[in-house]
């Protein structure tokens, strides 16, 4: 069976789009970078150090950050999973923001990363829905390439352990098959979570750039789910690169 169910065509323009939700809403000037906090400690560390002002109007909660002069903002407290990361870069994009960066956690696949240690995502397996209700088939889909250099020449500023290559996006965390993973760590797949795939497509549909860095939460590179044994590492880790890419940024 094909997937979408219904054929999608170019031609073909949707009932509902972002720019009629938002028309009525009265929004400040857009920021020119938007970063994806799904982890509150990280949104809220955010909003702190870079003083942010709420925005309303979105899912979730959205701040623009003061000290950049409003050119960046943060996004979170709106869950997990691709289907509202693509509802949102459609929204931020039709508000006019031009670049996308995710900043969130994954799970480990291979024998040489640890727990906290950051990944750049290069690249995404689409095993969820949304992308492929944005792009024609396709195994996987590609960061922007221009973005992905600007961030990792970022984060290579900081003593982060960093790491570079595709993950896995899947609907489904407790269908991670001992199977699908060995087939995927042979690939040299570094990482799975839930976002990066519909972040990627949505942005690429919308002609804005994403790129998506990921801190290592749990690893199941062994064949046995392995929680961190510091579960507040990645999240530290995930705080000093926000701080520097918000740095390099404004």
């Amino acid at each position: 069976m094909k997937f979408p169910n219904y054929p999608q065509s170019d031609d073909s323009q949707p009932l509902l789009t972002a720019a009629s939700r938002l028309q009525h809403l009265r929004l400040p000037p857009p920021p020119k970078l938007l970063i994806f906090c799904p982890q509150a400690a990280v949104l809220r560390h955010a909003v702190k150090r870079w003083r942010g002002r709420r925005v309303e109007g979105f899912f979730g909660e959205v701040y623009l950050l003061g000290k950049t002069g409003n050119q960046a903002a943060v996004a979170g407290q709106f869950g997990v999973g691709a289907p509202v990361i693509g509802v949102l870069v459609e929204e931020f994009a039709a508000w006019g923001v031009e670049k996308f960066v995710l900043l969130g956690l994954a799970g480990g696949l291979q024998s040489s990363l640890a727990c906290g240690d950051l990944v750049l995502a290069a690249s995404a397996v689409r095993d969820e829905g949304t992308s492929h209700h944005y792009l024609p088939a396709a195994p996987t889909v590609a960061a922007s390439q221009a973005l992905t250099a600007w961030l990792e020449t970022a984060v290579r500023h900081t003593n982060l352990p960093l790491h570079k290559g595709p993950t896995w996006t899947t609907d489904a965390p407790y269908r991670e098959t001992a199977v699908a993973v060995a087939h995927y760590q042979q690939h040299g797949v570094q990482t799975v979570e839930m976002e990066v795939a519909a972040l990627f497509a949505v942005a690429q549909h919308c002609q804005k750039q994403a790129a998506a860095l990921l801190a290592v939460s749990d690893l199941l590179a062994g064949g046995v789910w392995q929680p961190a044994s510091d579960p507040k590492r990645p999240e530290r880790h995930l705080k000093k690169a926000l701080d520097v890419v918000v740095e390099r940024w404004r």
